[in-house]
């Protein structure tokens, strides 16, 4: 009797195994050794852009806080828009819709977070911006195409929307997210 037990735990032992066979690669262990394995296969250039995408996202999201935290002490009601711009529109523009063709006159005050002035109408003059060609503060366009001709808005433009890592070279700092004042004066 005792080896008729020995039998059937046997084969039960090795039909357990037999029955596991390509299912076992699935086991965990496997599983984080794959992991481990595939992440060795990188190649420099890849961690490096891994770690540079981690620190942006880390750096965009600290902005995104200060942003937010710029318009919640002054209780200003802006919109988030898609393209991550924050726009508020004080008055309602009644004219012409402004698009991808469109050559616009503004009227404008830039400001840093810190209240700084960095450029202005008053002493710049005003800008006109021919729509499709605007390449320095790509946020300023995503801005304009809310609005129509005759409106007035503030918006916030965060810095990889403007002048990025750089800045300007002259009054606009590194990573720096500007605030816009912006009038609207002709549309063509």
């Amino acid at each position: 009797m005792r080896f008729f037990y020995k039998y059937i735990i046997c084969f039960a032992f090795i039909f357990l195994l037999w029955s596991c066979g390509d299912g076992y690669n699935n086991h965990y262990a496997n599983v984080l050794r794959e992991k481990r394995e595939n992440s060795k296969d990188k190649t420099k250039q890849e961690k490096i852009d891994d770690a540079l995408l981690k620190t942006n996202k880390i750096a965009n999201e600290k902005e995104l806080q200060q942003i937010k935290g710029y318009i919640q002490r002054r209780g200003w009601e802006m919109t988030l828009l898609p393209t991550g711009v924050f726009l508020q529109e004080i008055e309602k523009g009644k004219n012409q819709n402004i698009n991808d063709s469109s050559i616009v006159t503004i009227y404008y005050t830039i400001e840093l977070l810190d209240g700084r002035k960095v450029f202005s109408s008053d002493i710049d003059g005003e800008k006109t911006i021919k729509i499709s060609n605007e390449q320095s503060v790509v946020g300023l366009v995503y801005v304009l195409k809310q609005l129509k001709e005759g409106a007035k808005a503030r918006a916030i433009i965060p810095s990889y929307l403007a002048y990025g890592l750089p800045g300007d070279g002259d009054k606009i700092p590194k990573r720096a997210s500007l605030v816009y004042y912006i009038q609207v004066k002709d549309v063509k």
